[in-house]
This record gives structure tokens, sequence and C-alpha cells, in this order.
């Protein structure tokens, strides 16, 4: 994995960084490259950039992925490197988290590509840190840091977690989100079209008893509902552990905690077995970049996945040019719904001839 722009900030100044050192949700490889002049620990909450630092052969019991960090894994940080996520929630988050972890007098740095939002961030670290300041900027990047001065509150996961009531599509759900997850404490516009069409569709006699995966599954909505109206067990697929976390929480919000199974997963790497229904509403951007390559390496995969007329349901931007790879994976593909900006598309395993 090439290292982004941003690491390449990091590596101007490397000199800085030693002793015992926290990556908090780093973006590429650069904790291994850093881990050859410093004892570098990482805590990735994207299975992608976890799973990437495994194959290049980061220290495994220094590498962890998780909602949030546990103290037995490790404390007492000289320093704290955190890359600005494009949720400005997040960064509180991992900022409030990490704090407590740093020695005092210890320093966090944050770098963050321009279009990321970096540049107002200054304020955020000047919240718990003193000395803030520009540090170095190039390739479009800025890095800050500051010095911790005085205590850190305690890290407390409860106080992250915002819940609330959402109607959708016939049912009245219990939502949990966290910082960082898709549709962070409201309802996505493409989710409740999504929503809208499945309540219409019918679903297979014996539906309670089918396998139904939701990919990309955010807070949960999408899971939740599908095992409202099925009674099937859910899998809940994400790259992200904040927002597997999120759809723990809301399932178990909802009393049915037993109905679903979470997977962390880089697309379908991790998935095992056939699908009665995959349903998704496909992320298509890494960071602040559009990057329809999830997507993409999705469709082509899933067909894998899919029982014989096994069936498939995408709501996307209907900018996004799903239909030929949609064609490409399974032969052929209806578009069941357009307006507003949004598509959903209908797939189905074509049964052997």
């Amino acid at each position: 994995m090439n290292l982004n722009s941003t690491s390449q900030l990091l590596v101007r100044n490397n000199t800085e960084l030693t002793g015992k050192i926290l990556f908090a949700n780093p973006e590429d490889t650069y904790p291994l490259d850093l881990s050859r002049q410093a004892d570098v620990y990482a805590w990735c909450q994207s299975k992608t950039i976890y799973d990437s630092l495994l194959r290049v052969g980061f220290t495994e019991e220094k590498l962890f992925l998780d909602a949030q960090w546990a103290l037995e894994n490790g404390r007492d940080f000289d320093h704290i490197v955190v890359y600005q996520p494009k949720a400005k929630e997040l960064l509180d988050y991992l900022l409030a988290a990490t704090l407590p972890l740093l020695k005092e007098g210890g320093r966090v740095w944050l770098v963050g590509d321009n279009k990321s939002g970096v540049k107002s961030s200054m304020k955020r670290l000047e919240g718990g840190l003193d000395d803030v300041g520009k540090v170095d900027g190039a390739k479009h990047c800025l890095l800050y840091n500051g010095y911790k001065r005085r205590p850190a509150k305690p890290f407390v996961l409860a106080d992250w977690i915002i819940t609330w009531k959402q109607d959708v599509a016939g049912q009245s759900l219990t939502l949990c989100s966290l910082p960082g997850v898709f549709g962070h404490g409201k309802l996505d516009k493409g989710t409740e079209i999504l929503l809208n069409q499945l309540n219409q569709h019918r679903f297979m006699s014996d539906v309670a008893s089918a396998r139904i995966l939701d990919f990309g599954c955010g807070d949960g909505i999408i899971a939740l509902w599908l095992h409202n109206k099925t009674g099937a067990r859910i899998t809940a697929l994400d790259d992200s552990v904040l927002a597997l976390k999120a759809t723990e929480l809301t399932f178990t919000a909802n009393q049915v905690g037993d109905a679903v199974t979470m997977v962390a997963s880089n697309g379908l790497d991790q998935v095992k077995g056939r699908f009665n229904y995959v349903v998704t509403n496909p992320p298509f951007h890494t960071g602040i970049n559009t990057d329809y390559s999830i997507a993409e390496s999705f469709f082509m995969t899933v067909k894998q996945h899919l029982t014989l007329n096994g069936e498939l349901f995408v709501v996307a931007n209907d900018f996004l040019r799903y239909p030929p790879i949609l064609d490409a994976a399974l032969g052929s593909h209806t578009r069941l719904y357009r307006d507003k900006g949004y598509a959903i598309y209908h797939g189905r395993q074509p049964k052997k001839k």
C-alpha cells in the first residue's frame, strides 16, 4: 500500500516521533514504517486498514480493531497520531478516547488533507491540549500538534451513543449510532426509499428461514427493518467496527440482540455461504474521496454469495454507473425506482439452465 499524502507529511517530521506511539484510525501502512524507530501501536476502526497492516507484517499484539480502546491494550503514550476523519464528530470521539492514554507532556499530532476540513480542527485540539499550532504543510495537507498539560476526562463510550426513534416503511424503530457511522443520527434518504420499496416486495413464503445479508450496515436500520419484516436472522456486514457496534446497540435496544450476526469485512472477503437476499446501500466514498471500487468489487463477487434465484437489492445515487456492472455480474438487472436523485436496482442469481 502506497503512503497517502497525509502520511508523507508525517514522514517529513518523523524525527519528532519517538518513544511509545499510538495511531488512532490510521489510513495506510505508515505505522509499520515508523515501528522501525519507535514502539508503535495501531488502533483501527477499518477492517481494510487492519488487514493491510497485518499483511505487511505489523506486530499483531500491538494492532487492534475495535470501536473503543481497552486500557489493557496500552497507555502512557508519548505521542498520539490522528488522521483527520471526514466526520468532525469522529475527530472529537478519537481525541476523547485517546487523551486519557497520553502521558503528561505528551503530544497529539493531527494530520489531514485540506479538503477534509483539517484547517478548522485546531480549535478542537485546543479543547484538551495546550500550545497547539501548525507544524508543517505540503501536498495540500496540514499537520498540527499540541501538548497535554492538564488531566483528561476519562472516556465513557455511553456518552457518545445517540439514540432516537424512527418511523420508516411501516415500522417504528429505535436506532443507535456512534460518531463516524453513515447517516449518524438521521435517516438517509436513499435508505428510506429502499425500505419503502422492500415493503412492497413479495418475499419467499418461508422467508423466516431465509439467509439475509445487509452489506454496509451502518447503524443497523436496514438489518433491523428486514428482521422485523421477515422474522429471519440477519447477517450485518461493514468495514467499520463503529458501524458494527452501532448495529449491535440498535438490535439490543429493540430487544432482538440475538437476531443479528455482525461481520467485519473488507467487501465480501469474510463472508461464508450463500444468501437468499442481499440488500445494500453501498458506500461510494473512501475518506473524502469518491471511490467506486468498493461497490464494483461487491457487485462482481456477490454472485458467489447468492443462492440460485437469490435476490439483490441496491439503492444508489442515480449518477453512479452501476447498471452495466450489475449486468456483467448477474446477466441482467431491473431498475425498480428512480426519483429525487436515487435509483433502486434489483438483480437475481439466474437459475441454471
